[in-house]
C-alpha cells in the first residue's frame, strides 16, 4: 500500500502535534508539582553551600539545555536561524533573537531539570535531618523586612555562623515589630542539620532583650 506525499505529511504533522501536546502537559505537570512542593512541602532552610549551586542547579540545567537542543524539544528549525536573522530588517529583533532563543531554552531547562533536582535535594535533606539532633541558637536580629510588593516576602534577618540568613514569615507575625528597633530583639531558632551546610528550620521565636526598655 502506497502512501502519498500529502498523506505522509499529514501523518507527520499529527504525530508532531501529539508530541507537542504530551510535552506541554508534562511541562504543566512539572510546574504544578514544583509550585505545590514550594508552598506546602519544601523545608525552610538556614545556611547555604556552593555545592547546591553546582550539583542541584547548574549541572542539571546544563544537561537539560544539551538534551533540549539535541532532541529539539521546542521544534526549532536550526538551519533557518541564521537566514531568518539576515532577512530580519528590524535591528532590535536581530539583536535580541539569539539571546531570546537561549533564554527560552534556559527557562525550559530550569523547569524540567532544576525543579525535580531541587525536590530530590529537599527529600534527601529531610531524610538526613531525621538522624540529627535538634540544635538551638539564639541570634541577634538585624532587620525586620516587610514586603510591599506582591511577589516579595516578609523576613526576619539575622547572622548565622557568619552569614546573613533570613526566615520567611507572615505579615501577622512580623507586624508587631515593624515600628521597633531590631537591635532590641533576638530570634531563637531550633534546627536540624541536613546535608552539606544546610539546616532545616523546626521552630523560631522572637525574644525582646531584657535591657531594651532601660533608660
Amino acid at each position: 500500500m502506497k502512501i502519498t506525499k500529502s498523506k505522509s505529511t499529514k501523518i507527520n504533522k499529527t504525530i508532531e502535534k501529539k508530541r507537542e501536546e504530551i510535552q506541554y502537559k508534562f511541562l504543566i505537570a512539572i510546574l504544578v508539582i514544583g509550585v505545590i512542593h514550594y508552598y506546602f512541602f519544601e523545608s525552610e532552610y538556614i545556611g547555604s553551600d556552593n555545592r547546591y549551586d553546582l550539583f542541584v542547579f547548574w549541572i542539571p540545567v546544563v544537561i537539560g539545555l544539551f538534551l533540549i537542543v539535541k532532541f529539539n524539544i521546542l521544534s526549532i528549525d536550526w538551519k533557518d536561524i541564521l537566514p531568518t536573522i539576515r532577512k530580519e530588517k528590524n535591528i532590535f529583533h536581530k539583536i535580541i533573537y539569539l539571546p531570546f532563543l537561549f533564554l527560552m531554552h534556559f527557562m525550559l531547562a530550569v523547569m524540567l531539570f532544576w525543579i525535580p533536582s531541587n525536590i530530590i535535594f529537599d527529600g534527601i535533606n529531610k531524610i538526613e535531618s531525621n538522624n540529627s539532633l535538634i540544635e538551638t541558637y539564639t541570634l541577634k536580629v538585624y532587620d525586620f523586612h516587610h514586603s510591599t510588593g506582591r511577589s516579595g516576602s516578609n523576613l526576619i534577618r539575622f547572622i548565622f555562623k557568619g552569614k546573613k540568613e533570613r526566615i520567611r514569615v507572615s505579615y501577622e507575625d512580623i507586624k508587631p515589630y515593624l515600628d521597633k528597633n531590631p537591635d532590641d530583639f533576638q530570634v531563637s531558632i531550633e534546627v536540624k542539620k541536613g546535608i552539606w551546610n544546610y539546616y532545616i528550620l523546626e521552630t523560631w521565636d522572637i525574644k525582646e532583650l531584657s535591657n531594651s526598655n532601660s533608660p
